[in-house]
């Protein structure tokens, strides 16, 4: 079975990016649209000249499109992710403009149906953002679901309220591809907690 990837997501600083990859993330993330995590082109430069050969996702959220690609190409991220409203064909357009895999991602207590998914026909992956109002409730139905996409070949991303309390039961509910954290393994917004981020690997790896 394939080892589970990690996205440690909302990264801010080259310390912190530094210490995600250290303890074996194999995704780090920078947030481009309104957030308390937002940073702005140059810092993602500088964190993308630190790691250069670590995978660097972008996060965006209905912007316009020109702003995507402009950031995207500029910043040198590897994967673009669509946190909004965005349509298959918008989620082709930055493909086919930024050269970019594109993850498209649902904020939702229950996962798109199979048909909706199979209509992103570009997507490289999907990231289901499970909590409920930003907190860290879970439902067996999304879950369970996450798990029926797995099975039929979609390549999942895990995210919302997940720490080293629930991260096992989670991957093991879901089989998940990759799990994506933030909140959970930080000490303040877009500042990351070293203990608690070990913790968390930790429990993923062990």
């Amino acid at each position: 079975m394939t080892p589970v990837k990690v996205k440690i997501c909302g990264l801010t600083s080259v310390t912190d990016a530094r210490l995600a990859v250290s303890l074996g993330a194999d995704f780090i993330g920078v947030i481009f649209a309104e957030s308390p995590r937002r940073i702005t082109l140059e810092r993602a430069q500088e964190i993308r000249e630190a790691l250069p050969d670590t995978l660097l996702v972008g996060v965006f959220k209905d912007q316009p499109l020109n702003e995507v690609v402009s950031l995207a190409v500029d910043s040198a991220i590897d994967l673009v992710q669509l946190h909004g409203a965005e349509t298959p064909a918008y989620c082709e357009q930055v493909l086919h403009r930024t050269g970019r895999p594109v993850v498209k991602a649902f904020r939702t207590t229950r996962v798109p149906h199979s048909e909706e998914l199979a209509s992103f026909d570009t997507t490289s992956y999907f990231l289901f953002d499970l909590a409920e109002n930003g907190g860290a409730i879970h439902t067996d139905t999304a879950l369970d679901d996450v798990a029926v996409a797995r099975r039929l070949g979609f390549r999942v991303f895990v995210a919302g309220g997940i720490d080293a309390t629930n991260v096992r039961d989670v991957l093991e509910r879901t089989g998940a591809f990759a799990i994506d954290v933030c909140r959970g393994v930080e000490r303040s917004p877009g500042v990351k907690d070293p203990a608690a981020l070990a913790h968390f690997m930790r429990e993923v790896r062990s």
